[in-house]
């Protein structure tokens, strides 16, 4: 990733060191601070960035006590992801900041936020999807295509427009080869499950449309601040279980939900408990080093069983979506 900014100036579609970078032109240019300083402090610099958006952005969506107890729950996923030099922290973050941003109808900052995301890893675009709470969705909507438009032409400054196409090119056409992958993610699960062979976006397609359908359907719920703060945690999920280039550290995303769920909960019962529980032991642990290495080979690795108990809790938030009991507290 350090080398990516000199790669887009110079219009090479080769990647460094045999590796491939599946990140936009537009985040190589945004990365060039990073890149023009010696290896250890920007990754030291870079680590920061990404855990510390995450840190802020749970402070805007919980009370004090309760996003202490989101940071404590991410906090494996997170490191993990950071030992790895990862971005996932970040778009979760920048997730984050898009549903907090729109909440206060702060439209340029709330689009921002999903545009850098998006041109980071594409799928944080479905934070555009909270703007479906704001007053003013057609400014919303003028405001991220705007931004989209100047955040593909911004590589302009440092590089010459047949080169950013062919930069574009190259992008697309690593994206296209992915997009036969299935990774940690429903797809996989359904698959092993089935073995039909089924293309990804079926399967990612009814995801769309059982993560919208319960905005979309109880309209008259758009004030309830448990269906809002709710939809934002089924989103982080979504983003995960529904990826076909989710791998380990990007569960940070993930687990970002979940935390934000559980530590919104005032007096937790024993099925959430028991929730969290499931996520701690079979998310959590499975990639570190408290779980046995054949283990994590043998059954988790080999039968992705990790995403499993993402998938019961997302489809827990979408219980609680459409027939809500419990309540939960605003920030302060």
């Amino acid at each position: 990733m350090a080398s990516s900014p000199r790669t887009t100036t110079s219009g090479s579609s080769a990647p460094r060191r045999g590796d491939f970078f599946k990140y936009s032109p537009t985040f190589a240019l945004l990365f060039a601070p990073f890149a023009w300083i010696p290896f250890a402090p920007a990754m030291l610099l870079w680590n920061a960035l990404n855990a510390g958006a995450l840190y802020v952005s749970l402070g805007l969506v919980l009370p004090r006590r309760a996003a202490t107890v989101a940071r404590a729950i991410v906090f494996l996923d997170m490191l993990g992801s950071l030992q790895n030099v990862q971005s996932n922290a970040l778009v979760a973050a920048l997730i984050v900041f898009t549903f907090a941003a729109y909440e206060r109808h702060h439209t340029a900052l709330g689009s921002l936020a999903a545009i850098t995301g998006a041109y980071i890893k594409v799928f944080p675009l479905a934070g555009v999807s909270f703007a479906i709470f704001h007053p003013r969705k057609l400014r919303v909507a003028i405001a991220i295509v705007l931004g989209l438009v100047l955040f593909a032409l911004l590589p302009l400054l440092a590089t010459s427009p047949a080169r950013l196409l062919a930069q574009y090119a190259s992008w697309r056409a690593i994206e296209a080869t992915d997009a036969l992958q299935r990774g940690f993610s429903v797809m996989d699960v359904f698959e092993q499950l089935f073995h039909t062979g089924l293309s990804n976006w079926p399967i990612q397609l009814a995801g769309v449309l059982i993560l919208v359908a319960p905005v979309v359907v109880q309209v008259w719920r758009w004030h309830d601040w448990d269906l809002r703060r709710l939809y934002l945690c089924s989103v982080l999920v979504f983003c995960v279980i529904f990826n076909h280039q989710a791998e380990s550290p990007t569960f940070a995303i993930a687990i970002t939900g979940v935390a934000i769920w559980f530590a919104a909960i005032a007096r937790p019962s024993r099925w959430e408990w028991a929730l969290l529980a499931f996520v701690a032991i079979f998310t959590i642990l499975a990639s570190s080093d408290l779980m046995p290495r054949a283990i994590q080979r043998d059954f988790f690795d080999r039968y992705r069983f990790k995403t499993v108990p993402l998938i019961v809790l997302w489809i827990e938030l979408q219980r609680r979506l459409w027939f809500p009991r419990v309540r939960e507290a605003k920030p302060s």
